[in-house]
């Protein structure tokens, strides 16, 4: 078994928070590649995985949630993609601790697959395995698939993570709440969602984004009944307020931790945070669930 999942059978599993929102706060310009950084501020990306894990974070994402070929693309960036990752990989290595874990973060591609779309299932899937080999080749634990808003594409990502052979690999999709209850943006329920991701061979089933930590605890459920996978659940730190074109998040750590307890009593085996939580957001969440 692997050692994380040995760490989950247990005891909660505390996960990162965001990447994408706390680069920002560092200086992060509109419309730059996050994933770039990973080559030219090396250090700053490090030192937010090292903040991650002093306050209490068991597992980190690799600063590559963009880092797939078809986003990379967009930017003229397609020919950095191994490089961009691999680096990630080694940055998130060098902080990690004894005994933690680093997980190669695999985000959505930004296209719509066929016949929607242009972008076919055998090429998402390519390009997933590309982007999972560069990381496991820079020294990553598992894979981390996450935000995803298609079923399909999430199949397509596990699927060439897989391909690798036995890796752990876990995902989760982003779920929208309405009246008849929770589904992806593409319409797919919880229930079909891990049926078919267990099915194709997920060790780790979750949720991630779009909702706060007061939604998670019902999908928490949801998800609890339809699975004995181990769950992992990243909420964002409520939801968003844009003003003047400046996004922010309202919720506290406090508030973020006091929710985190009963999405624990209600089936979670890892949590973590998304969009809006920072290291002070961890180390609150850590001590709620210790």
């Amino acid at each position: 078994m692997h050692p994380l999942l040995e760490m989950a059978r247990n005891r909660i599993v505390i996960f990162d928070g965001a990447m994408g929102t706390v680069l920002m706060a560092s200086g992060l310009g509109p419309g730059e590649s996050p994933e770039l950084w990973n080559i030219e501020k090396p250090s700053l990306v490090m030192k937010i995985h090292r903040q991650y894990y002093e306050a209490g974070a068991q597992v980190v994402h690799t600063n590559t949630f963009g880092a797939n070929q078809f986003k990379l693309a967009d930017r003229g960036l397609s020919d950095k993609m191994r490089l961009l990752n691999m680096e990630a990989a080694k940055i998130a290595r060098k902080a990690c601790p004894e005994g933690k874990f680093v997980a190669g973060d695999l985000g959505p591609t930004g296209k719509l697959l066929k016949p929607i779309g242009d972008l076919s299932a055998e090429a998402a899937e390519d390009g997933y395995h590309k982007q999972a080999d560069a990381l496991f080749k820079g020294g990553v634990d598992l894979i981390s698939i996450e935000t995803m808003f298609s079923l399909e594409e999430a199949l397509c990502a596990l699927r060439g993570a897989k391909k690798l052979g036995n890796v752990l690999v876990s995902v989760s999709l982003t779920y929208n709440r309405t009246k008849k209850g929770f589904f992806t943006m593409m319409g797919e329920g919880v229930e079909k969602a891990v049926s078919t991701l267990e099915g194709a061979g997920a060790d780790i089933i979750g949720a991630n984004c779009t909702l706060g930590s007061k939604d998670m605890i019902e999908l928490t459920k949801e998800l609890r009944a339809a699975t004995t996978c181990p769950i992992l659940i990243q909420p964002n730190a409520g939801q968003p307020k844009t003003r003047s074109g400046i996004t922010t998040y309202k919720q506290t750590p406090s508030e973020f931790a006091s929710d985190a307890k009963q999405i624990r009593a209600a089936g979670a085996n890892m949590i973590g945070g998304c969009c809006g939580t920072n290291a002070e957001f961890i180390r609150e969440l850590a001590r709620a669930v210790a």
